[in-house]
């Protein structure tokens, strides 16, 4: 039994990190492997990326995911439901793209890709981190998915640079600065549509990273030096 349920669940993760991959590359995600519900997941937030919650009906879903409307009732209850769903598959999606990933290089390297792919990823998706951030401060729902997607980001951040699992107090609040910097100036960048590239906001969120990681630490790890020598070489 468990092995099975371990296989299911490296599926399921190879799964989500395939469909993320597509998507931060602007690819539309193949949907014809996946059950309905997914299916219904997938369409969803092809739509919620692109319009304001508002301006997505119920028929908009189900036409576009080609499908029975009835099936949106039945699998999450309503539209509500259905963007609930679509938020835990960006979740999902975010978990997969903004780990490090060694073969990035050293230690700057793998942070400007965990930057560099959270941009692509919402490039795609501008709707969805508008409505996210304009909901969660009033919706319990809503930010307990933004927070959960936060802490992972910080967990994994702390991990590459070999820095305790329970930071201190300091270097808690830096590090939850700084993952709202980096939602402020995505949020900035899709609702200004301003003509900056993507690189230009990974040295910005890198140099304001590397500035609050290094301004917290009273003891700084191997990893931590690595990565001011390298803030410093650049």
């Amino acid at each position: 039994m468990t092995g099975a349920s371990g296989k299911t669940g490296r599926a399921r993760q190879a799964r989500s990190g395939q469909r993320a991959a597509k998507q931060a590359s602007g690819a539309e995600p193949v949907i014809s492997r996946f059950g309905r519900r997914e299916q219904l997941v997938v369409a969803a937030l092809r739509l919620f990326s692109e319009r304001p919650y508002e301006d997505v009906s119920i028929d908009d879903i189900a036409n576009e995911a080609n499908v029975a409307h009835g099936l949106l009732s039945y699998y999450f209850g309503g539209k509500r439901g259905a963007y609930l769903a679509a938020l835990q598959m960006v979740q999902s999606d975010l978990q997969v793209l903004t780990r490090p990933i060694r073969s990035d290089g050293d230690i700057a390297a793998q942070i400007r890709g965990m930057a560099r792919r959270h941009f692509e990823y919402f490039r795609a998706h501008p709707q969805v981190l508008v409505g996210l951030l304009a909901s969660a401060p009033s919706d319990t729902e809503t930010r307990a998915i933004e927070e959960s997607t936060q802490n992972q980001a910080a967990r994994a951040l702390l991990d590459l640079l070999g820095l305790p699992e329970n930071p201190p107090p300091m270097l808690r609040t830096a590090l939850r600065g700084c993952m709202g910097f980096l939602q402020e100036v995505t949020m900035h960048w899709l609702s200004h549509d301003e003509p900056l590239e993507i690189e230009q906001l990974v040295e910005l969120c890198f140099d304001t990273t590397v500035a609050a990681v290094a301004n917290a630490v009273d003891q700084p790890t191997p990893g931590v030096l690595s990565l001011t020598a390298s803030s410093v070489a650049s």
